[in-house]
Parts: structure tokens; sequence; C-alpha cells
């Protein structure tokens, strides 16, 4: 899975390797090494829903193991207080990097910005983080719009439709809409 490769090539390398189209052997063979001992922390939003349990959650465990890396991980049960100090929990374990499906990504952007000043990197998985140094990876949200739409008008082609929005704090359901 991309989130858990990545953040695995974040912990192997240092912010100098960016400048560089390739590296030496010795220095791939190092930021590999690295890479293996890295401990990646993962926050979940609400792991009581069934997609994350069955398959976010382990495709996300055997992208960072096949890497030699450790995975921890916790839930913050919908709440973007028990988020911001789960955070905080995950770093404290031992967290070289983090994953985080954000309950709400405006109110843990100050964990979030306290987690990079510390100098570890930050991917947000599928929920945005509005902070230009977390990477953010999510699915093509406006292109399954469309395919919802497509389906609804081959089923129901003629009629009344009610387009429900979803929740104002998830930046997917403006994507899904716009699709």
């Amino acid at each position: 899975m991309a989130a858990g490769a990545l953040v695995l090539a974040a912990c192997g390398g240092d912010d100098d390797s960016a400048t560089s189209d390739t590296a030496a052997p010795a220095e791939t063979e190092e930021a590999t090494e690295e890479a293996a001992g890295c401990i990646v922390g993962v926050s979940w939003n609400n792991y009581q829903e069934e997609r994350w349990a069955k398959w976010d959650e382990p495709a996300i465990k055997a992208a960072i193991e096949a890497g030699g890396g450790t995975y921890i991980s916790n839930d913050a049960k919908s709440s973007a207080e028990t988020q911001a100090s789960n955070l905080e929990n995950l770093i404290s374990q031992g967290a070289q990097a983090l994953i985080v499906l954000a309950q709400d990504g405006t109110a843990i952007k100050p964990a979030v910005a306290s987690a990079i000043g510390a100098g570890v990197p930050v991917v947000a998985y599928d929920r945005l983080i509005e902070d230009p140094q977390a990477l953010y990876i999510t699915f093509d949200n406006k292109g399954v719009g469309r395919l919802e739409a497509e389906e609804i008008f081959k089923r129901v082609p003629k009629g009344r439709y009610v387009i429900v929005k979803g929740s104002s704090t998830d930046a997917n359901a403006d994507f899904l809409r716009e699709g």
C-alpha cells in the first residue's frame, strides 16, 4: 500500500536525499537499514468502521512489515481531542513516522504541526489535513462520485434525486459531490 511504502521511505531518508537524483549503493543500503527499523504509528479516526479493520489496516500493516518496519496504532473513537492526544502518544511510543486518518483535520492541526516540528513525517490518509508539510494520500474521490452517479442513472434514469453531501469536516464529501 502506498501510504506504508511512503512512510518507510521517509524513515529511511533525510532532507538532503531529495536533492540528488541517484544515491550511491552505500547510501541506499543505509537508508534501507534505517527504514527496516522504522516504527510507524497509525492514528485511526474511528476503527469501528468495518472498512478500516477489514481492508485498510491489514494492507497498511503488511506494507510496513514488508519493509521491515513496526506497526503501532490507536483509535480516536470519533474524537478529534482524543486523536490529538493519540498522536502525542504514538510519538512517545517511538513512532518515527505517522499515518493519520483524521477525525477533523482542522482540530488536530496543532498536534500534526508539533509532530512535523519534531521531525516526524506525517501522511494524511484519506482525510485532508491542511498542512503543507503533511503528505496527503487519498483515492480518486471525484472519479468515485462520477461512477456512483452513472450507476444511479443507469438503474433509475428518470426521477427526482436527493444528494446527501456528508460531513462538513470531511473534504472527501466535497470531492465526491464534485464528481
